[in-house]
């Protein structure tokens, strides 16, 4: 064998990942080539040439371009956040200031339907009627349902609150027969159900009282996936509020 077949041999293969890796771990490569980086030519996507340079200046164009529209995105979030927590804030300042059990839904229902753009209030509770001193299952627009704990359609409802979490998404109409009388005439598509918890989760003394659920013409608007910690504040609190009218004992 000559002495050119063995360094032949010898000669390692580099193949595209290798320089890939290289490069990758060695960004500041091209910094003292400049010959050598003039000469680097890169297809662009319009298929015309372009240095290496002005590639890189179009991808960080780009990748700037996406930061934007997050940022955009992460604003506009913030912004909702801020006005929901302005309503909030009223709420339960309001809430403090009553205590009679009518005027307490009459505040639900009006907060709800003026604040939160709520096409259709439902309050379904464990409780016996007769110990509750209210003149009219109607408040307003809030409908007030007493349901058995053994209603098998209302048990599967509740299931899906998962314990102290809210539960959104688009109902059945048989589901949604369950909640509100008027369901199909009012056009209610998607439903927030607000799990009302006396204790916390995973106590063994923990009750739930029933189900606050909140209607909207908008299928998207409470679809499965949509955030809940302000669903979660907002059923906490008014749970808080009917604990001292309700009692776990007084079903029916």
């Amino acid at each position: 064998m000559s002495v050119q077949q063995n360094q032949n041999a010898e000669i390692p293969t580099i193949d595209d990942k290798a320089v890939a890796d290289y490069l990758a771990a060695n960004p500041g490569f091209f910094n003292d080539r400049d010959d050598l980086l003039a000469t680097m030519v890169v297809t662009h996507t319009t298929g015309a040439s372009v240095s290496l340079i002005e590639r890189q200046v179009a991808i960080l164009r780009e990748q700037n371009g996406g930061y934007q529209q997050q940022l955009a995105e992460l604003i506009d979030v913030a912004r909702v956040n801020d006005v929901l927590m302005v309503k909030l804030q009223k709420l339960v300042l309001a809430l403090l200031e009553t205590n009679e059990l009518g005027a307490l839904l009459t505040l639900i229902q009006q907060s709800l339907k003026d604040d939160f753009n709520a096409d259709g209030v439902s309050l379904c509770l464990f409780a016996d009627p007769a110990s509750l001193s209210l003149e009219s299952d109607l408040i307003g627009d809030l409908q007030v349902r007493f349901v058995s704990r053994e209603d098998e359609q209302f048990k599967k409802l509740a299931d899906l609150t998962q314990g102290d979490e809210p539960a959104c998404g688009v109902l059945t109409d048989a589901e949604l027969a369950c909640l509100f009388d008027s369901a199909q005439e009012s056009g209610i598509r998607s439903v927030a159900q607000l799990p009302l918890m006396m204790g916390d989760k995973g106590d063994s003394a923990a009750v739930s009282l029933g189900v606050l659920a909140i209607g909207s013409k908008d299928a998207g608007r409470f679809c499965a996936g949509v955030g809940t910690v302000f669903l979660k504040y907002l059923g906490a609190l008014i749970t808080r509020k009917l604990r001292p009218h309700l009692s776990a004992g007084d079903e029916i």
